[in-house]
């Protein structure tokens, strides 16, 4: 360590992440990650990181991810709605115990929001309302960081944000109810809060149906950091 380390601070936030929708590049169960990076060397062989940035923000389902410190334990991460009528939903924010940043696993966050969910019907699709699980994960291991770092030419961190979608029923709801509020709000007891909701995750997908179906559909961005 040199001396000038003493001084440096901890990181407290991931900073703000500029998100590209990858639908075009997954065929419903994995990533064309070969696809993936031969479409942003190209763009980044003709482009300025400013200028990839501005592309990235006219692209459809474009989405930016800001962190802010919420209190003493808690980060809030701030999503834009999609651009585009091809986003799945607007998501507002998810906070996350900031010790997550100080280790080598994917950073996850939850909210129990309204939604409306697309159906098919005859002439076309409408759409009934839902109380809809949304669960926000970064994948900041390392080796996911290491991974892009050396397949794409891009000075700070990129990886995936992945968002999974969960259509509640009554029960489920009932279940998650209880969090509903209490995960939207900033609170001395929201890293309490926070921890108690893993249990109940679990609970949730223990059941028959969700250990059969457990995501109603998911949307994955590769995010660049600025």
């Amino acid at each position: 360590m040199g001396l000038f380390d003493i001084f440096k601070e901890k990181r407290t936030t991931f900073g703000t992440l500029h998100g590209m929708d990858i639908r075009e590049w997954n065929d419903g169960y994995k990533n064309n990650e070969k696809a993936i990076i031969k479409f942003v060397k190209k763009k980044l062989d003709s482009m300025s990181s400013e200028e990839f940035l501005s592309f990235l923000k006219k692209r459809e389902s474009y989405r930016k991810f800001v962190d802010h410190e919420a209190n003493e334990t808690m980060n809030k991460i701030t999503v834009t709605e999609p651009k585009g009528s091809y986003g799945l939903t607007s998501l507002g924010f998810v906070f996350y115990p900031r010790k997550a940043l100080t280790l080598d696993i994917n950073i996850n966050g939850f909210r129990v929001v309204d939604m409306d969910i697309p159906k098919k019907a005859h002439g076309g699709v409408k759409f009934e309302k839902s109380k809809t699980l949304i669960i926000l994960s970064l994948d900041r291991k390392q080796e996911y960081l290491d991974f892009w770092k050396k397949k794409l030419s891009w000075s700070k961190a990129v990886h995936y944000i992945g968002f999974q979608f969960v259509d509640l029923d009554e029960d489920e709801y009932e279940l998650l109810k209880p969090f509903e509020n209490k995960l939207s709000t900033k609170s001395s007891k929201l890293h309490d809060t926070w921890g108690k909701f893993l249990d109940v995750q679990d609970a949730l997908f223990d059941t028959p149906k969700r250990k059969k179906y457990p995501i109603n559909r998911f949307q994955t961005y590769l995010v660049f950091e600025e």
